[in-house]
């Protein structure tokens, strides 16, 4: 479970990554990324400090990555098939942008199993030929794991008579990460752009948004919000992928440089992001904004929707896939 397993990371000596050692002329690889999230975003953050710097301090002569920018390189949408189309090598990205190529990637974001427990459980494996086969990607890490998401409002809400917010007649802001969720709390859902949340909360066009745990404050939502509902749910389902013909092209020492900073990241970025968390929710009390605890059966059946449309949502949309998926990254 999420909670159970090791935060330490396991460094490897170099030494011990290659064969054989490497050629004095071998060429640097130089791989190309973005992101779909803005520089500015923690998660963005956690991904370019435990990722792409680590890898380009370990790889020096063998690997390195040049990063080209987020949401202003490319829209978050049209990431996925641009990383298929060789636009450039690699896309850190929330699987909700993936939605539309992969939508088995809500396997991620329903999960309550780590990324360590699905490696070895079989998951990965299942979820490597799923990128491969319909985003001509290869799943690379997936990284801030622990991080979860929150329900926030402008208002306070009402409740059904179990104690869950009623949303109805509600206009929310949702990716397709939190669309299955605010439309079975009987909310309508719009789609913009992060960047986009605060003006749409301050002009009305919407009355809350579905977010992570952190992240808030670099947006300056902190500043105009005012409830955030509670407890969590979910988890983040960022994955790291490479185009798939530049994966192949690689060297084996390259790839074994990738894997080995893969597995560091997975790890580093849950205490980075647990830091940021703990910092940013002081920041969001000392606004103003007043947390809607949800407890005993409130709270489970709150999870339970939140859970269960997610479940529903895949089964719809990849029915040969839902039901391994679910057996490899979530236990009742």
């Amino acid at each position: 479970m999420f909670k159970k397993y090791a935060l330490a990371v396991f460094a490897a000596p170099m030494a011990l990554l290659f064969a054989a050692p490497q050629s004095a002329t071998a060429a640097e690889t130089t791989l190309t990324s973005v992101t779909s999230l803005q520089q500015t975003n923690t998660l963005t953050k956690s991904y370019l400090a435990n990722f792409v710097k680590q890898l380009n301090q370990q790889g020096s002569g063998v690997v390195k990555i040049k990063y080209l920018g987020g949401q202003d390189v490319v829209p978050p949408r049209k990431a996925a098939k641009a990383l298929k189309r060789g636009q450039f090598d690699m896309l850190w990205s929330p699987v909700s942008y993936y939605l539309g190529m992969v939508p088995e990637g809500y396997g991620l974001l329903a999960a309550n199993l780590s990324p360590q427990e699905v490696r070895k459980n079989g998951g990965w494996k299942i979820l490597e030929e799923i990128f491969a086969k319909k985003a001509g990607a290869k799943v690379i890490a997936w990284g801030e794991s622990s991080t979860q998401y929150n329900t926030y409002l402008m208002f306070k809400p009402r409740f059904d008579k179990d104690g869950v917010p009623d949303l109805s007649g509600v206009k929310m802001r949702a990716t397709g990460t939190y669309r299955p969720l605010f439309k079975a709390l009987g909310a309508s859902t719009i789609n913009t752009k992060s960047s986009e949340i605060y003006t749409s909360l301050q002009r009305g066009v919407v009355q809350g948004f579905g977010w992570p745990d952190v992240a808030i404050v670099p947006l300056g939502l902190h500043k105009i919000v005012k409830y955030r509902v509670m407890p969590a749910f979910y988890h983040a389902n960022t994955v790291v992928t490479m185009n798939m013909d530049k994966w192949n092209s690689l060297s084996g020492a390259a790839k074994k440089l990738i894997k080995k900073v893969a597995l560091e990241y997975e790890r580093r970025s849950i205490n980075f992001m647990e830091i940021q968390r703990k910092k940013e929710e002081k920041i969001l009390h000392d606004a103003g904004v007043k947390d809607i605890k949800l407890t005993g059966k409130a709270a489970a059946k709150y999870l339970r929707i939140a859970h269960g449309e997610i479940w529903k949502a895949l089964a719809k949309r990849s029915p040969d896939y839902t039901d391994k998926l679910r057996g490899k990254f979530y236990t009742e």
